[in-house]
């Protein structure tokens, strides 16, 4: 169950430090491409996150390469990725993701350049408000989901060009949820499920 959550503003904390870029790549395979859809008006590179966290904790640290954390800093991740006893009624026995706890609102960040695939602005049950992001990464097609959003706070539309770092939406407690959290998935080639903590662990190094 997640750890119940408190206002980011009540607890302020440093930005964490960015580290070196080298040794960290993206291969783009000319087999798979990812076409936005037809929208005008998007810039991409100007809504960088910002703010501080209410929980941090040493569960990983970020660096400004392309792919990054959902969070600047490492916060409390309360629930791990597979088999579980359900929390709640209508929560899965299998669980698809992590649950990540920096506190109600706080900012969530692309952890690397895509596209918006699919969006909810609202509370839909399950996902609650949520984010999908289609990638390509080292050759394959990624997709990563970040739910139970504050409702009213996704800052993306569906079709978006997204870059690393760019903030997508706030931390809350929507859809099938039993306190404030980001639940984050990683879909290899956009369906499949895998351990989202090993995967960046892999992926975000100096």
């Amino acid at each position: 169950m997640p750890a119940l959550a408190i206002s980011p503003a009540s607890r302020p904390w440093p930005a964490a430090a960015s580290g070196p870029t080298d040794g960290q790549s993206i291969a783009v395979s000319s087999e798979i491409s990812i076409s936005p859809l037809p929208q005008e008006g998007y810039n991409t590179g100007n809504a960088r996150t910002t703010g501080d966290y209410a929980q941090v904790a040493g569960t990983f640290v970020n660096y400004s390469g392309p792919i990054q954390w959902p969070f600047r800093t490492g916060v409390p991740i309360s629930t791990d990725f597979g088999p579980r006893i359900p929390p709640c009624w209508g929560c899965s026995s299998f669980h698809k993701g992590i649950d990540m706890n920096p506190g109600n609102g706080s900012p969530i960040q692309a952890i690397s350049d895509g596209i918006v695939r699919e969006i909810s602005r609202v509370d839909n049950g399950g996902l609650g408000a949520y984010v999908m992001i289609d990638h390509v990464i080292d050759g394959r097609r990624i997709t990563s989901v970040y739910a139970h959003m504050q409702e009213g706070s996704v800052n993306v539309d569906q079709g978006q060009l997204v870059e690393v770092g760019d903030m997508i939406g706030l931390v809350g407690n929507t859809g099938q949820s039993t306190g404030p959290h980001l639940h984050f998935e990683i879909l290899l080639d956009g369906t499949t499920p895998t351990d989202p903590y090993a995967w960046l662990s892999e992926r975000v190094t100096p």
